[in-house]
């Protein structure tokens, strides 16, 4: 072996015992990279499930505003061919006027969709509002709230 050769090889002894610890210095990068991705990762999910709930929220706002006016909340969005970010104002709020305009124009075209009116007639009365008044009782004749009923068949 010529001294060329265990200078090489002592060289590359050094440079691995030298690369073994960097490797460990990487390992940690590594370690770090993996847990900064994964926490990333959750944090991606955790806002696609806030943004998706948030949506449900808006949506449902939106179909009560219309429910005040439609039978069927759900027929706006199908019938007008609006988006949820439609209804939403510059700050991301439902927007009730944009909300009632719509309805307002779904309801001049099929004015059948329109909320059910009460199932009673006004004219013949709401099913008796006042109480009929009590039998009399013994009580109520001492008290002399009620008249006595047998002065009257006299």
């Amino acid at each position: 072996m010529s001294t060329q050769e265990t200078t090489a090889s002592i060289l590359d002894s050094e440079g691995n015992a030298a690369g073994g610890s960097t490797d460990s210095g990487t390992d940690g990068l590594r370690e770090a990279r993996d847990r900064y991705r994964t926490e990333r990762d959750a944090s991606r999910q955790e806002l696609t499930a806030a943004q998706a709930r948030i949506e449900r929220m808006q949506r449902a706002e939106v179909e009560r505003v219309a429910g005040e006016y439609l039978a069927m909340p759900g027929d706006l969005f199908s019938l007008s061919g609006n988006e949820l970010a439609d209804y939403l104002d510059d700050d991301g709020n439902v927007d009730p006027e944009k909300v009632t305009t719509d309805v307002a124009a779904v309801l001049t075209e099929r004015p059948g969709l329109r909320k059910n009116a009460p199932a009673f007639d006004p004219t013949q009365g709401t099913g008796g509002g006042k109480p009929k008044p009590g039998e009399p009782s013994l009580a109520a004749m001492i008290k002399g709230t009620v008249a006595d009923p047998w002065s009257a068949r006299r």
